[in-house]
């Protein structure tokens, strides 16, 4: 539902399909994998050497263990230039979802807030109990 209503403008979605913890889009222009990640540790190895040169959204609880991984693993992260994060609650009372795009937020922050920004984003909208 959530890419169908991403791609109502453009209408340039073609197919969707699940292949183990993925859903894949295929678009006239690009395919683009949508990695489910509860916890993001999970597979993020995986994630970063199979998908390092594709269009890649990886979608994960707002959890303090997630924000943790994400700040460990940054320096990985920000290489890819086509990966897009999105922390969701979909229990929350208001704001549902933050989105980040670590390459592009690599260039243009300091490194040494970093953590504050990512802190701040999280706090955003509701963590996941």
């Amino acid at each position: 539902m959530f890419i169908k209503h991403r791609d109502m403008f453009h209408r340039k979605l073609q197919s969707i399909s699940e292949k183990d913890f993925l859903v894949i889009a295929e678009f006239k222009d690009k395919t683009h994998y949508y990695a489910i990640l509860p916890r993001i540790f999970d597979d993020l190895n995986q994630i970063t050497s199979d998908y390092k040169d594709k269009h890649i959204s990886i979608i994960t609880l707002n959890t303090k263990d997630n924000l943790k991984q994400i700040i460990k693993d940054w320096d990985k992260l920000s290489k890819l230039q086509m990966l897009s994060l999105f922390f969701v609650n979909p229990n929350a009372s208001a704001e549902k979802k933050w989105i980040i795009y670590p390459f592009t937020h690599n260039r243009i922050t300091e490194p040494s807030s970093l953590k504050l920004g990512l802190t701040t984003l999280f706090e955003s909208i509701e963590e996941c109990k």
